[in-house]
């Protein structure tokens, strides 16, 4: 099946959040999310080191929907459902899928001040669900940087096993190369939470 024909839902219900599609109109949000912490994402995750402007996270919030509606880059918005404040971001990046097996890498990010609440966990866990049941996928993985200790929590407290781990993923600040830890899970039965 064409993946374009696969029905998935544009927001996701958990106990605490809401995980929507990027649509027009979220991008003062997500920016605000994107600002609270950003040295942390250049650190951890190799972003610019300049910030987007509110315009620019807005144009990539559109240009995110129509990948969501073509299944190229299937991204979620965190949202606080008491608050309506965007936590954060997740998804199942395109460079990391592979529609034949299937296989989805899933990445995230969490706003410095919403941090240590099991946001990340929470949604991660409904993100591996969706994969899995939806998507059929026979292999998940999270990539984490080695030295970040806070992210790679993540993936264990959920079931993924450390499969391998490796030099090079990007360069990080001080010109070292970042070790990456690839977190991988094969059955929604092994998914805990």
């Amino acid at each position: 099946m064409d993946k374009v024909l696969i029905d998935l839902p544009e927001e996701i219900e958990t106990s605490r959040l809401f995980l929507r599609a990027p649509k027009a109109g979220f991008g003062s949000k997500v920016h605000a999310a994107i600002h609270d912490g950003y040295e942390d994402y250049v650190k951890w995750l190799n972003w610019s080191p300049k910030p987007p402007t509110v315009e620019e996270v807005e144009i990539e919030c559109r240009r995110n929907y129509a990948e969501f509606i073509l299944r190229d880059f299937i991204r979620y918005v965190i949202f606080e459902k008491n608050t309506q404040e965007v936590v954060g971001r997740c998804a199942l990046p395109s460079f990391q899928a592979n529609w034949a097996i299937p296989q989805f890498g899933i990445s995230y990010f969490i706003r410095r001040s919403q941090r240590s609440r099991g946001y990340a966990t929470e949604a991660v866990h409904a993100l591996s669900t969706l994969a899995f049941k939806t998507l059929k996928a026979r292999k998940l993985e999270i990539y984490c940087d080695a030295d970040n200790a806070a992210s790679t929590r993540i993936p264990i407290r959920l079931g993924f096993q450390l499969e391998y781990t490796a030099k090079g993923g990007w360069p990080k600040q001080d010109g070292s190369l970042a070790q990456l830890q690839t977190y991988s899970l094969f059955s929604a039965d092994d998914l805990v939470y």
